[in-house]
Parts: structure tokens; sequence; C-alpha cells
């Protein structure tokens, strides 16, 4: 009879640890859901906050350019004002004078390590965005009609941007 009872023991036993189980795998799943819903999360968060990191980068770089695009044309204003004195010396240095030749190249020198440049486009076709017209010339040459063959007044370009155009006369063929 102890032996009857034994087994009945092992039966209750085994039907609560089957119970146990079922209630352990019931909280395994619900554990392993927690789990998924976390990861999501976790995921979406990193997602934002790198989305976030690159935009920053992005702004980062976009007020470095601008701040950059500033620095190379807030001297416009500075190098226009010394325009006339360009157009003076330009002026004066067919005159002879050699050492006025001397100072305007130490300055022309100075002025392109700063980012100026000149536009004197003789020989080129006339372009409306780089020049401006101010006559013609008539010519007996097919090949110079519509080329520039005096500048007037020499233009300057800033770091690739014209801050003056040439005044131009333009050959005009006649037949």
């Amino acid at each position: 009879m102890d032996e009857d009872k034994d087994i009945e023991l092992d039966t209750e036993n085994l039907d609560d640890s089957v119970v146990a189980e079922e209630h352990a795998g019931e909280q395994v799943k619900k554990l392993k859901g927690k789990l998924a819903e976390a990861e999501a999360k976790a995921k979406e968060y990193l997602d934002g906050w790198q989305r976030a990191q690159a935009d920053f980068v992005n702004l980062r770089k976009r007020d470095e350019e601008g701040k950059m695009e500033f620095i190379k044309f807030a001297n416009a204003s500075f190098f226009e004002q010394l325009m006339p004195t360009l157009d003076s010396f330009e002026l004066s240095l067919p005159h002879g004078n050699k050492e006025l030749e001397v100072i305007y190249k130490q300055f022309m020198q100075v002025l392109k390590q700063n980012g100026l440049e000149e536009l004197n486009p003789v020989g080129e076709t006339f372009n409306p965005q780089s020049q401006e017209a101010s006559g013609v010339i008539p010519t007996e040459k097919q090949e110079e009609d519509h080329k520039i063959l005096e500048v007037v007044q020499k233009g300057y370009i800033l770091q690739g941007k014209i801050i003056r155009p040439a005044k131009v006369r333009i050959g005009e063929f006649n037949q």
C-alpha cells in the first residue's frame, strides 16, 4: 500500500509539475514578447539618435560652409573700393614710370593671394554674363566678329564670383 501511495504522490507531483511547466512556458512567452518590445523600442531610439547625430553633423557642415562663404566675400566691398585705385594704376602705367610698375605688380600680387583675379578677355568671344559692351569696332576680318578687340576697363573676379564685369569693345564684321 505504501507503494500505491508513492505512485499517487508521484502523480500528484507530476500534475503539479506539468501545471508549473505550462505556467513557466506562458511566462517565458510573455517575457519574450516584452523583450521583443524592448528591443524594438531600443532600435527605434537608436535610429532616432543616429538620425539626430547625422542631422547635427550636416548642420555643422552647412554652418562651416556658410562661414567660409561669408569669409570669402566679406572683403568684396573692400576690393570694390580699391578698384578706382587699380584703374588709376592701369591708366598711369603706359606713361613709362618703372617704379610705379613695380609697385603695381606687388599690389596685384597681394590682391591675387587674397583671391582677386583680373578679367582681361581680349580675343575671347563676347559673353554678356562676364563682360559689358561699351561699343563696337568695325573690322574687316570675319574671325574678329563678336570677339573682344579692346578692354576699356578690366573686370575682376573674387573667389570665382564676378564683382565687376570687364567693359569691352567688340569687333563687328563689315562685308
